[in-house]
This record gives C-alpha cells, structure tokens and sequence, in this order.
C-alpha cells in the first residue's frame, strides 16, 4: 500500500498528522492518488464492521494513518473512510503512543511507520 501510494506520501508527510504542518493543495497526481487509496479502502472494509479483516491487526494502523494524512489536513474524504479512520486513531495503544511522545512524536513519524507499526502491534 505505502510503495503504491507515494503522492500522497510526499504531499501529506507524517507531520501533517502528529504536528498539524500546512501543505499545498494536493496536486493532479495526489488527488489520482488519494482517489486510488479510497477505492481500496473501500473494497476491503466490510461494511459495518470497524477493522479490515475482523479482528483489529497493525494494516489497520497503517491504513487509518493513511487516510489522516488527508483528513488531519482537511482534504476531502469519504465520511466512512473518515469514520474509520477516527475508530482505528481512538486504539488504546494509539492514543498511549501519541501522549507519551506528544509534539516531538513527529520527529520519530518522518521515518515513516514502520517505526510506528513495530510499537502498535504489541498486545493490548
């Protein structure tokens, strides 16, 4: 998913999401891009159920960090990707990461998320 998806990647980096940074409006080749990110996100998320394949697993993290390097930003969205996203950003070991690091967690997120994903996928 991130190889396939890095318009949106160099557009909307990791501090749009932890430091709330201001980028240009999404580009020809961003918005292909997000476009692309969204039919996918649709296709694999069941509707009505909160996490892509039952049981929540780090591609979850990984998704919903995707989809709020748009929504943080303000772009426009599906209102079910944006309620996905929400759910996925409310897990306990989400919210532990992002108040224990606060603002400086930005710093550790330009690395992109496999940093991220090897923290969130402990237990619970």
């Amino acid at each position: 998913m991130r190889s396939d998806l890095m318009p949106i990647r160099e557009e909307r980096p990791t501090d749009v999401v932890f430091a709330g940074a201001k980028k240009a409006p999404l580009t020809a080749e961003g918005k292909a891009s997000a476009e692309k990110l969204f039919a996918m996100a649709e296709h694999l998320l069941v509707l009505g159920q909160p996490n892509l394949f039952g049981e929540w697993c780090i591609a979850d993290t990984d998704l919903a960090l995707m989809i709020n390097r748009l929504v943080l930003h303000g772009d426009e969205v599906p209102e079910r990707l944006v309620d996905y996203a929400t759910f996925q950003w409310q897990r306990a070991s989400v919210q532990s990461f992002y108040c224990t690091f606060g603002e400086a967690i930005w710093l550790i997120a330009t690395t992109e998320s496999s940093i991220i994903a090897y923290v969130f996928s402990y237990e619970e």
